[in-house]
């Protein structure tokens, strides 16, 4: 780089005589000794706006130094104060002994985000009707040829600099920031602190007229000057490069005094170069934080004037941090916000959570990447922030719809089914559709043998006391094998098992709880006897099959429940009981689905009223392992006098019937059959008859 830094640090305090604020002919020096070793600007970010009460003469032998030169910038500020009467601004520029060298100035002001940093230089400041540059674009219309005071118009995004023939001269990009475009220009740092090569005040001033404390003087600047007091011997001996010094005693030793010193300046860091005058010192309170504060884990400030040399040298170099158009920003907000609300949507809270923090880190990383390899700025807190909220947003939805969707189930299900079954349905309620669908389930239905006399012999009150003691110990027997209680109709009890949730036991937990049940009423039966006179028999239907559930009902009244063929034969089951004197019937698949827990014996092949194909039905006995024995005979006996009346062999199959009866003392079952027997031997069935009996009834 061109640009070098001269900063009043910590040795400067140390070396120096006098403290700071150092007398203005120290800065004369300064001047002088910059000029007499070929720099070719000096641009101050240390501002001369009141003279100096030391040394009043100091001030006027700075304007001599600086006149002389014809290549320093000074700096000053625009004041800007807010009273009653609105804002009052003026320009603070140097002293008039100063101005009148002929000197450039421009204003130092800093411009600080939010968060403390500096990530913007300006490029001007309005004031009046005119505009009031910075001292780092004074420094760019000096280098680019341009005028003090140049011609510019706004394109694209950059302002267009003309020189006074109307020559475009520079283009610089303006940033843009949250309301439009700024006069400003995004700083591209090039790294942290001491980037640029600094060197200490006091080592510039350090020349053969000027006394630094005796431990600190070393008339270091003689070693560059042409006219130096110090010999060739000398300042060859200090060059720091042996092939060079090497060289320059060579040519000194053949008299080329010219070449010597051509030597000597290839080592001489301020040739040619753009001197940045400014404090590093912390005590002066004219540090920064950058974006490279904690560059390499180390927590450093940058000098006020290191930060005009990073603006500058983006400046000329063109290397200017672009920022995507508007409508890009907005589209990538969109899209990453609804990718996230999508995610969330599709596959849940937690892990969309993990989506989430995977589409921050792709842009966190992309952002990165464009920006360190395209200088292109995307502006990712924006869309971090619409991600973030994109998610705590859906997911508060998702919590308050899951809310509303459980209050809902709880008013549908709570008196249907147990806590247990309604928590679950709570947690997941994916597990089921309201809309209807396909299930496999079993089906349940019990009906009290002769209600109706029962409810002719009791006043109102004392029906529904008995309905209550019966329906609910009914009740939490279903509810205790997962069924739901799809209705209640007076002394019906239709239950559904599978559904809403699906259960692979749905058939098994369906006959249990019938056998629960019936031994449950059993005692309860002796109490509504001694309590109300009446006794309570119960037929139960249960069969399996593929039903449609969901809500049905109309928009203002609806309810979850089942539908299908398999309903309507576990309500057939339950009637047919009637006629084989029987209390559980259950289907053929419900059968094969449960065999392996429970015992029950093959009663008839049925067909119920509306069908035309039979179905084979079983008397539902008791759990696996718990039949006694003299049912397990009955069962045997049956099942032979089954196989005779299948086969025509009435005689046989009587007699078979007949030692059931026998060995239980009394078979409703088999004194149904013995009586079918005795009516086929008058009237034979037709030849294509295949043991199957029909209803006629439901």
């Amino acid at each position: 780089s061109d640009i070098i830094i001269i900063a009043i640090d910590d040795q400067t305090f140390k070396a120096c005589k006098d403290k700071y604020p150092f007398p203005r002919s120290y800065y004369a020096t300064l001047v002088e000794n910059l000029n007499e070793v070929g720099v070719r600007t000096i641009v101050f970010d240390i501002q001369f706006t009141e003279p100096d009460y030391k040394d009043p003469e100091g001030d006027q032998i700075l304007a001599e130094a600086i006149k002389k030169a014809g290549n320093v910038i000074l700096a000053g500020k625009v004041v800007r104060q807010f009273t009653r009467g609105g804002e009052y601004s003026f320009a603070d520029t140097p002293i008039p002994v100063l101005m009148e060298t002929g000197a450039d100035w421009g204003v130092v002001g800093e411009i600080q985000d939010p968060d403390g940093f500096t990530r913007r230089y300006l490029i001007f400041e309005p004031l009046s009707d005119s505009f009031i540059y910075s001292i780092g674009m004074k420094l760019i219309f000096r280098e680019k040829g341009l005028p003090s005071d140049p011609d510019f118009h706004f394109e694209d995004g950059y302002f267009v600099f003309f020189d006074s023939t109307g020559n475009e001269r520079a283009r610089i990009l303006a940033h843009r920031g949250t309301r439009g475009y700024e006069q400003t220009v995004l700083i591209n740092y090039y790294g942290p602190a001491g980037t640029f090569p600094t060197y200490s005040f006091s080592s510039v001033l350090d020349d053969a007229d000027f006394d630094l404390k005796e431990d600190e003087d070393t008339d270091y600047m003689e070693l560059f000057k042409k006219n130096s007091i110090y010999p060739y011997e000398f300042r060859i001996a200090l060059l720091a490069d042996s092939v060079r010094q090497e060289r320059a005693f060579t040519a000194l030793a053949m008299g080329d005094t010219e070449k010597v010193e051509s030597i000597i300046q290839e080592e001489n860091p301020f040739r040619d170069k753009i001197a940045l005058v400014g404090v590093s010192i912390e005590e002066l309170h004219d540090n920064k934080y950058t974006p490279f504060y904690e560059y390499a884990g180390v927590r450093k400030l940058m000098p006020g004037v290191e930060t005009h040399a990073h603006a500058i040298q983006t400046i000329l170099d063109n290397n200017y941090i672009k920022t995507l158009p508007l409508q890009t920003d907005f589209l990538l907000i969109l899209l990453f916000c609804l990718v996230t609300v999508i995610s969330v949507v599709l596959i849940r809270p937690i892990a969309g959570g993990v989506v989430t923090i995977l589409v921050m880190g792709v842009v966190t990383f992309v952002s990165f990447y464009v920006f360190k390899n395209n200088n292109i700025w995307i502006y990712t807190t924006p869309i971090l922030t619409g991600v973030f909220i994109s998610y705590v947003s859906d997911v508060v939805y998702q919590f308050l719809a899951e809310q509303k969707e459980k209050k809902k189930i709880r008013s549908m299900f709570q008196t249907y089914m147990s806590p247990k079954v309604l928590k679950y349905l709570e947690e997941h309620p994916d597990a089921f559709s309201l809309k209807g669908e396909k299930r496999e389930a079993t089906m349940f239905f019990s009906d009290v043998a002769n209600f109706t006399t029962i409810s002719e012999s009791l006043p109102a009150e004392e029906l529904a006391t008995v309905l209550n003691k019966y329906l609910s110990p009914m009740t939490e027997i279903l509810m205790s094998y997962d069924g739901y209680v799809d209705k209640y109709e007076g002394d019906a009890i239709m239950c559904d098992f599978g559904v809403p949730i699906e259960d692979p036991d749905h058939a098994w937990k369906a006959c249990w709880a019938a056998l629960d049940q019936q031994e449950k009423l059993k005692t309860l039966r002796e109490e509504i006897k001694r309590d109300h006179g009446v006794e309570i028999y119960v037929r139960m239907g249960i069969n399996s099959g593929i039903v449609s559930a969901g809500n049905m009902g109309s928009n203002q009244r609806f309810q979850y429940t089942v539908m299908g063929d398999a309903v309507n034969q576990a309500s057939r089951f339950e009637g047919a009981n009637k006629v084989y004197g029987t209390w559980i019937m259950i289907g053929e698949e419900t059968f094969e689905r449960a065999k392996d827990k429970i015992e029950a014996r093959i009663l008839d092949k049925l067909v119920v009223k509306g069908k035309t194909k039979p179905i084979t039905v079983y008397e539902l006995l008791a759990k696996k392992g718990e039949l006694d024995e003299t049912m397990d005979k009955v069962r045997t006996y049956f099942m032979k006098g089954l196989e005779c009346y299948w086969n025509r062999e009435w005689d046989e199959a009587i007699e078979w019937f007949s030692k059931a009866i026998e060995v239980r003392g009394d078979d409703p079952p088999s004194r149904v059959f013995i009586e079918r027997c005795k009516l086929y031997k008058q009237n034979p069935p037709p030849p294509d008859w295949k043991g199957d009996f029909v209803m006629t009834t439901k």
